[in-house]
């Protein structure tokens, strides 16, 4: 389990996080969402290690990850955005790097490097971003790491990429692992993530598992607002895109996202089984 506790951080003098609150549970895969600047990154640092809290503490399976003991960090493992590429072979990695955890899958490595089409003889400084991406990844997924933090996995990889690393993190359910996903493109990863947890402004503002989401709310393509439950909308060529205060058969993500930042009285209000009142076009997103 990962653990804050009114945690506060910025740089310099602009606080990023005041009084930050969260809990991460094993054996789920959660979804971070927020605004550009929210802070998603530098929380997944936090919960890493890599920065420290201004004041509050954190705790990750018994460990406090600042304090960076080696048996913390080889049960941790940190993907980011742009990942670092060493001046080595795959071969030469593996015999400098991966004995660092104990828990290392050889096996399950080389194989999601044959399902990335990565080539291990060229040394990895000279692969392009998204071979980069696909190599940590691999190395995260064939890690045997309870903490692993994604951020924007999927940036950079081509279509087929995606659809192998949507597999590869469905078969890393683990009841004593936590899987942490930052993303912008929700729904590359939607019918994996869950629950959904939304930053903003230096607050985690909504958290909510896919039964909860949809045992209250659905989206819909309407042509007409008018006597439906809306939350919020977002207008098109065509008509909207609604969520609404409804059970349904679809759900859109992104939606629920924007009505945690946007509208989130209405969310909570929908949330709460109360009904809203009427639904104003110009509150529609654009």
């Amino acid at each position: 389990m990962i653990t804050m506790d009114a945690v506060t951080f910025g740089y310099g003098k602009r606080p990023l996080f005041e009084g930050l609150s969260l809990s991460l549970k094993p054996g789920t895969c959660y979804g971070l969402l927020g605004l550009n600047g929210a802070g998603k990154t530098s929380l997944l640092k936090l919960a890493a290690g890599a920065l420290l809290p201004g004041a509050g503490t954190i705790n990750a399976f018994g460990r406090n990850p600042g304090k960076r003991e080696a048996a913390q960090l080889a049960d941790l493992c940190f993907v980011p955005e742009d990942p670092l590429a060493p001046p080595m072979t795959v071969a030469q990695w593996l015999a400098r790097i991966s004995v660092f955890r104990p828990r290392f899958d050889r096996e399950r490595f080389g194989a999601l490097l044959k399902d990335f089409d990565l080539d291990g003889k060229r040394k990895i400084s000279t692969w392009s971003y998204g071979q980069r991406k696909k190599f940590a990844l691999a190395g995260a997924l064939a890690s045997g790491a309870r903490m692993l933090l994604l951020d924007e996995p999927t940036n950079g990889l081509d279509i087929p990429s995606k659809a192998q690393f949507r597999r590869a993190l469905s078969a890393m359910h683990d009841p004593e692992r936590v899987i942490v996903v930052s993303t912008h493109q929700v729904r590359d990863l939607e019918n994996l993530i869950d629950p959904v947890v939304v930053v903003h402004r230096g607050k985690t503002v909504f958290e909510a598992t896919i039964d909860e989401l949809a045992a209250s709310l659905s989206t819909a393509r309407l042509t007409d607002l008018d006597g439906r439950p809306v939350i919020t909308a977002r207008k098109d060529a065509v008509g909207w895109s609604a969520l609404l205060a409804e059970p349904g058969q679809a759900l859109d993500i992104e939606l629920v996202f924007e009505a945690a930042v946007y509208a989130p009285s209405r969310l909570s209000a929908a949330m709460a089984g109360q009904s809203l009142p009427a639904f104003k076009p110009e509150e529609a997103l654009v």
